[in-house]
Parts: C-alpha cells; structure tokens; sequence
C-alpha cells in the first residue's frame, strides 16, 4: 500500500483499484458460497447464533476487529446470514461492534501499545499507514475505516500515536456505512444463489 503525501489526494490509484477487485471477490465469494456451501452455512451459523447469541456475534466482532491482526468482521455476516438473521440485524450488532472495536483498539494502542513495541511492528508490517497516521491523524482512521485497509492497525496506531480520542471516535463511524455496504453486498450474493 502506498500513501501519496498530497492531502488533496491521500489515496493512490493502486488502493482504488483494489478496493474495486476486494468488491468483485467477496460478490464472487458470496455467490460460491451460496451455492456450494449452503447447507454447511446455515448449520455453522445455526450453532454459532444457538450456543452464543447476538451477544456473541458482537463479541466477535469485537475481536475481529480490535486486536491488532489482520482479521475480517465479514465471516461474521455470512454466519449471521446463514442462521437467519435478518439484514438489518446484522447491520446493527456488526457497525456496533466495530465502532466499538475501534475504541478498545485505541485505548489498547495508547495504554499498552507503546510498551510492547507496538509502533515498531506496526511501522515494519504497515509503513505507509503509520507514516499517514503520524501526518494527519485520525483521517488514517477514517480512510482505513472505509477501505479495505486493516481497520484495527490504524486504530491502535490512532491510539499509539495519541491521535485525538474524540476524532477516533468521529473515523470510527464511517464503519457504519462500509458495514451497510458489504451487509448488502454478501446477503445480495448470497440471495442470487437462493
């Protein structure tokens, strides 16, 4: 990933393009997985939803996104789907627990992130993000809360860097719609195979 320095236009083509490719895969994904994997969906997801609940699916989605790997909140919609829930359920419990995610991923990059060496192994696994991070702030947040950029990096680097805790908070949001879109796109390909 490369950052152009301009703030005009923070975001290089090369994310654009693979911004695009990541929405033609996880539309592919879901139509595979709706045709081949149907039934094996709607039992892992049927036993997920029965032995954890909606309480569960946000603690996993709290995880996914919280800790600082390079995890996906998207098996969590294809779970939900396949027990049954409705779209706008999943909306709901995944854009609450990714907003959440984001502030125990500052508050985890501000109070531990710079006694583990956390900025070393951000700057060495994600340069471009730390360096866009440490020149303007939350708006790494906003971006990578949109893009297909690791969410949960930007956010303990947020945290780390001691970006501005309220501005997190405001990037944080923009999960919301990222979360309405691939809530869509995933139920919407998954429908198709139906």
């Amino acid at each position: 990933m490369r950052l152009e320095e301009d703030p005009g236009h923070p975001v290089d083509r090369a994310l654009i393009i693979k911004s695009i490719i990541g929405v033609g895969v996880m539309l592919a994904v879901a139509g595979v997985v709706g045709l081949a994997f149907r039934g094996a969906l709607e039992s892992a997801g049927n036993a997920f939803l029965d032995a954890f609940g909606l309480a569960g699916l946000f603690v996993a989605v709290l995880i996914t996104d919280g800790v600082p790997f390079p995890l996906t909140n998207e098996p969590m919609i294809f779970l939900a789907h396949g027990a049954g829930v409705t779209a706008w359920v999943i909306f709901a419990v995944i854009s609450a627990g990714s907003i959440c995610a984001g502030m125990i991923g500052y508050w985890g990059g501000r109070l531990i992130g710079r006694a583990a060496g956390l900025e070393q192994w951000l700057e060495a696994k994600q340069p471009a993000l730390v360096h866009y991070m440490r020149k303007y702030g939350a708006e790494g947040v906003a971006i990578a809360a949109l893009l297909p950029i690791p969410f949960q990096f930007s956010t303990w680097s947020a945290g780390t860097l001691r970006v501005s805790f309220p501005k997190v908070v405001l990037a944080s949001l923009l999960r919301i719609p990222k979360t309405s879109f691939y809530v869509l796109l995933i139920v919407g390909g998954l429908s198709l195979t139906a």
